[in-house]
């Protein structure tokens, strides 16, 4: 497989990255909304934005995965993608946290399971990504698995 292939495989794998933690990330900002008693008003734009901002992050960590097996670059390009929207991620929530007062318990604690699980997608498209990589989420068949004799 030439350079140029895996480049633009890392690409492809980095986009389909964006798109599902981006998702996952804008429903998961929807119940922040809600949690703040704010109107929950999404564009199409802004939600695909979001994703772009999720696959943008994921370039690196997409395209050294598919150029490499070392782990310390892995490592390396994981950690600045994920510093990187850690960072975009952070700065804007902190602002919509700051905007929630006088909230019952019950829709704090519906605010603290939003931003948790908003902390878990961002720190856990790494693994996404290298299980996109990898394409370890598909099975040999049986008859594959088997030693033949």
């Amino acid at each position: 497989m030439t350079v140029a292939m895996r480049i633009g495989l890392g690409l492809v794998v980095a986009v389909v990255a964006g798109v599902l933690d981006g998702g996952m990330a804008r429903l998961l900002m929807r119940g922040v909304a809600l949690a703040t008693e704010q109107v929950p008003a999404f564009s199409v734009e802004a939600t695909l934005g979001i994703m772009l901002i999720f696959s943008i992050t994921a370039v690196p960590l997409g395209v050294t995965a598919k150029l490499t097996s070392r782990r310390g670059a892995r490592l390396a390009a994981g950690a600045l993608g994920t510093l990187m929207l850690g960072f975009f991620t952070t700065s804007i929530g902190i602002q919509e946290v700051t905007n929630a007062n006088g909230l019952t318990a019950l829709h704090q604690l519906g605010l603290g399971a939003c931003v948790a699980g908003l902390a878990a997608v961002v720190l856990l498209q790494p693994w996404v990504i290298l299980r996109l990589v990898n394409g370890s989420w598909t099975r040999p068949a049986l008859a594959d698995a088997l030693p033949s004799s």
